[in-house]
């Protein structure tokens, strides 16, 4: 009883910080209209309202923060035990541990006894690991010299007969063509730019417990010059 108050304080205190929070600024044009319903939602306190909204907006930006937080909030909320932790899991292993956000998600899952104090959420999460992939992604069209590609979308997927073979992360590059895999399980995997079709890179990746991979995308390692999966094309 003590453990259910104690949550049920929090999810209070989620569902009126979720409320007050300042919209977005930068969300893709992809995302606009799911997040701003969902912030509406947010707004009149109706979480019932936002979470399919903040659902369909995550399937389109995988890796903001605000949209996995805000869901977590909203699941607590609605008392979607295995949603909430599931979303709070993925925002502590995703921000900074000083981060209000952080600090709120660690501390309802300490609460729902899935975390213990001084826990890891790689010691929790499977899909959770402390490895990194970085580097800078350019292209070159039309025979012009290679730039950056922004908002270029790349895939990082576990490897078919591996222990990882279910996972799979996806981020897009910033406006300087910069990309960061972060807290990645260790294993063997297929860096590429599409699921299925025709691809700029098929890379293999393999990465040790705490290894910070560097690599950079470029024709030079692109097809057809190189292509480490020749079978998946």
């Amino acid at each position: 009883m003590r453990r259910r108050a104690a949550l049920a304080a929090i999810c209070a205190a989620l569902l009126l910080g979720a409320c007050q929070q300042s919209p977005e600024t930068s969300a893709p044009a992809t995302i606009v209209d799911a997040a701003a319903e969902a912030r509406k939602a947010l707004g009149a306190g109706d979480c019932a309202a936002a979470a399919p909204h903040l659902r369909a907006a995550i399937a389109r930006e995988p890796q903001s923060l605000f949209l996995h937080y805000n869901l977590g909030v909203c699941a607590s909320h609605l008392n979607a035990r295995d949603e909430t932790i599931r979303e709070f899991r993925w925002v502590v292993a995703h921000t900074d541990p000083s981060s209000p956000e952080a600090q709120t998600a660690r501390r309802w899952l300490i609460q729902a006894g899935v975390l213990t104090e001084g826990a890891t959420a790689a010691t929790s999460d499977p899909t959770v690991g402390d490895a990194t992939v970085r580097g800078v992604v350019t292209w070159s069209e039309g025979g012009a010299a290679p730039a950056p590609s922004r908002r270029q979308l790349l895939i990082l997927k576990g490897r078919h007969g591996t222990p990882n073979q279910a996972l799979g992360y996806t981020v897009r590059s910033d406006e300087g063509g910069n990309y960061v895999f972060k807290n990645i399980p260790a294993g063997t995997y297929k860096l590429a730019d599409v699921i299925g079709g025709k691809a700029k890179w098929r890379l293999k990746v393999v990465l040790e417990p705490g290894q910070e991979a560097a690599i950079d995308l470029s024709p030079e390692n692109g097809l057809p010059a190189r292509d480490d999966f020749p079978q998946d094309g």
